[in-house]
C-alpha cells in the first residue's frame, strides 16, 4: 500500500511531453483512424508496433485520442511489472527478501519515472518480467512435497513464457538481444536437464514467434526496419564501431550510467566507475544462478555499448535483476568478512541505494504537483505549447507543411494533427515551390540552410508572437512564417512530371503513382 500511495501522489494526469512519445501516440491515432500504421501519411518503419497499437486500442475504447487514458494504462503496466517482480523473486526466494526485493525495485527513481512516460520501456519491462516468471516456473520450480522433481507446470505460467516473449519481441527492438540470450538459456536448459524436451519445445514456440513478427509487421514492405538498417551499417563499419565501443560509449557506461540507473543519481566521479564496475560483476555473476539472467543482463550491456548510447532508461529492462544481484552482493559481502565492521558496510550500503532513489524519487513528485505543470517542466521549455497549438490549427491547413525547431515537430504533429516536421534529410521531397509550406519560429541553423536551398525566402509574420522559453539560454517568441519560393508563380511549372515527382514526392508513394492510385494530400 505504501508503494501505491507513492504513485499515486505523483500522478497528476499530465502528459510529459517527449518526442518519442508523440511519435508512438500518432502512430496510434493514425491506426485508430483507419489511417494504417503511418506518420505524416507514410507508411512509418522506425517504431516497434507494440506500443503505437496498444495506444490505439486505447483510443478506439474511449472514443478519443486524449493522452489520459494513456497515462492510467502505463501506470498500471507498472504495477503489473511490480507484481511480476515479486511473483519471480518468491519463485527463487523467501518471502520476506521477496517482499524486500519489490519494494527497493518499486521506490527506484528509473523505474519510478517511467511509470509516467508515454514510452515503450516499460511495457517492455512488463514482456521481460512475464517472460523471467514463466521460465522460472517451468525450468527452474521443484514439488513442493519433492524437491528432487520438478513442479508440474500451470497454464497460467505457460502463458507468462509465451505471451511475454511475444509482448517484448513487439516493443522495442532489443528484444533480439532478449532471443540471443533465451536461446543460449534453452540450450544450457537441454544440456544440464532435468528437462530434455521442454527446451526444445519453448525454442520452437518462441521461433515461431520472431518468425510470425517479422513474417505478418516488420516485412510488410519487404524491407528491413531502421533499426535493423542501422545496426548493419554498424556492422559493415567496423573500425568504427570499435572506436565508439571502446572510446565513446564505454567511458559513458561507468561513468555514470551504471551508477545511476541503480542509486538514481550520480555519485560523483570516480565512485561512478567503482560503483559501476561492481554492478557490472554483480550482474554477470547471476550467471551461475540463474544462466538467463547473466545472458539477459549482458546482451543488454552488449548492445547498449554496439547499438545505442548508454543511459539510463536502456537499463531498466534489467533493473529488477540489477537490484537483485545488489542484494545478493550485499549478503554475501555479510556473510564472508563476519565481524561488526562488515555489518557496518553491509547497512550503509544498503541505505544507500535506498535513500538516493528515495531522495530523487521526492524530487520526482515535486515537480509532478507543481502548478501550472508546463511552466515548471524542461524549464518551462512547452510553458507556450497551447498556445502554439491552438495558433497553428488556426492559421495552418491540414494539407500543409511547416518546418518546426528539433525535439518539438513531432509534439506538435500529435497536437496540432497537422504536418510539422524537422528540416532534416528525411523530408528533403517536400518543396516551397509544390507544397504550402510554413516555417515556425524560434529559426535555428537547419531551417535556415533548408530554406536557402530551396531558393525560398520567409515572407512577414502570420501571427502573433506567442512569448516561449523553448530555448531557455536565448528566449524567443513563437513566430509563424510563410515559405515562398523565390520564383514568380508564372514560371512554375503548370504540371509535375514524373521526374519532379521523384524529387518531391515521398518514395513510398512513388509505387502508388506508377498504379495509378496516387491521390496524395502532400502535392499540390
Amino acid at each position: 500500500m505504501t508503494l501505491v500511495g507513492m504513485y499515486l501522489l505523483a500522478f497528476n494526469g499530465q502528459w510529459r511531453l517527449e518526442p518519442d512519445s508523440a511519435l508512438y501516440l500518432t502512430l496510434g491515432r493514425n491506426v485508430a483512424n483507419g489511417q494504417g500504421f503511418t506518420y505524416q501519411d507514410i507508411p512509418h518503419r522506425l517504431a516497434f508496433p507494440g506500443l503505437p497499437r496498444l495506444f490505439a486500442g486505447v483510443f478506439l475504447l474511449f472514443h478519443s485520442d486524449k493522452t489520459l487514458a494513456p497515462l492510467i494504462l502505463m501506470l498500471l503496466i507498472g504495477f503489473g511489472a511490480l507484481a511480476l517482480t515479486y511473483r519471480l523473486f518468491l519463485l527463487c526466494t523467501d518471502r520476506p527478501t521477496a517482499v524486500l526485493l519489490t519494494f527497493g525495485v518499486g521506490i527506484s527513481r528509473l523505474f519510478y519515472r517511467y511509470c509516467f512516460e508515454l514510452l515503450s520501456d516499460m511495457p517492455f519491462l512488463l514482456g521481460v518480467m512475464a517472460f523471467l516468471v514463466g521460465f522460472e516456473a517451468v525450468f527452474y520450480r521443484s514439488d513442493p512435497d519433492n524437491p528432487d522433481r520438478p513442479a508440474k507446470v500451470a497454464w497460467h505460467d505457460w502463458c507468462f513464457l509465451v505471451g511475454g516473449f511475444f509482448v517484448a519481441v513487439v516493443m522495442r527492438p532489443t528484444m533480439w538481444a532478449l532471443c540471443i540470450a533465451a536461446f543460449f538459456a534453452l540450450v544450457w536448459a537441454a544440456i544440464r536437464g532435468p528437462h530434455r524436451k521442454r527446451p526444445l519445445i519453448v525454442c520452437g514456440i518462441l521461433c515461431g514467434a520472431v518468425f510470425f513478427f517479422y513474417l505478418k509487421v516488420r516485412h510488410a514492405e519487404n524491407s528491413l526496419g531502421q533499426y535493423e538498417e542501422s545496426f548493419n551499417y554498424r556492422f559493415s563499419h567496423f573500425s568504427s564501431l570499435i572506436h565508439t565501443m571502446f572510446v565513446e560509449y564505454a567511458p559513458r557506461l561507468f561513468e555514470p550510467t551504471l551508477a545511476q540507473s541503480l542509486f538514481g543519481t550520480r555519485l560523483g566521479p570516480g565512485l561512478n566507475t567503482v560503483f559501476g564496475i561492481i554492478i557490472l560483476a554483480l550482474g554477470f555473476s547471476l550467471l551461475w544462478f540463474r544462466p538467463l539472467w547473466g545472458l539477459w543482463v549482458g546482451m543488454t550491456v552488449a548492445v547498449v555499448l554496439i547499438a545505442i548510447r548508454p543511459l539510463d532508461r536502456y537499463f531498466l529492462e534489467v533493473l529488477p535483476l540489477l537490484v537483485f544481484a545488489w542484494w545478493k552482493g550485499l549478503v554475501w559481502f555479510e556473510r564472508r568478512f563476519h565481524g561488526r565492521w562488515a555489518s557496518i558496510v553491509f547497512i550503509s550500503l544498503f541505505l544507500l541505494g535506498a535513500t538516493t532513489n528515495l531522495l530523487r524519487v521526492g524530487e520526482f513528485i515535486i515537480e509532478q504537483r507543481r502548478l501550472p505543470f508546463l511552466e515548471y517542466y524542461k524549464e518551462g521549455r512547452f510553458a507556450s505549447i497551447d498556445k502554439v497549438t491552438k495558433m497553428l490549427k488556426h492559421r495552418v491547413q491540414p494539407d500543409a507543411w511547416v518546418i518546426a525547431p528539433p525535439k518539438v515537430a513531432r509534439i506538435l504533429t500529435f497536437l496540432t494533427d497537422r504536418h510539422i516536421i524537422e528540416p532534416t534529410p528525411e523530408y528533403n521531397w517536400v518543396s516551397a515551390s509544390y507544397h504550402t509550406v510554413y516555417l515556425l519560429e524560434p529559426l535555428e541553423d537547419p531551417a535556415r540552410q533548408w530554406v536557402e536551398s530551396q531558393h525560398a525566402h520567409l515572407g512577414p509574420p502570420i501571427s502573433i508572437p506567442i512569448p516561449g522559453r523553448y530555448n531557455p539560454e536565448n528566449p524567443q517568441p513563437w513566430v509563424l512564417r510563410r515559405v515562398a519560393p523565390d520564383a514568380p508563380s508564372s514560371q512554375r511549372p503548370r504540371a509535375l512530371q514524373t521526374d519532379d515527382l521523384a524529387f518531391h514526392v515521398a518514395p513510398a508513394e512513388l509505387e502508388r503513382l506508377a498504379s495509378g492510385t496516387y491521390n496524395s494530400p502532400k502535392s499540390n
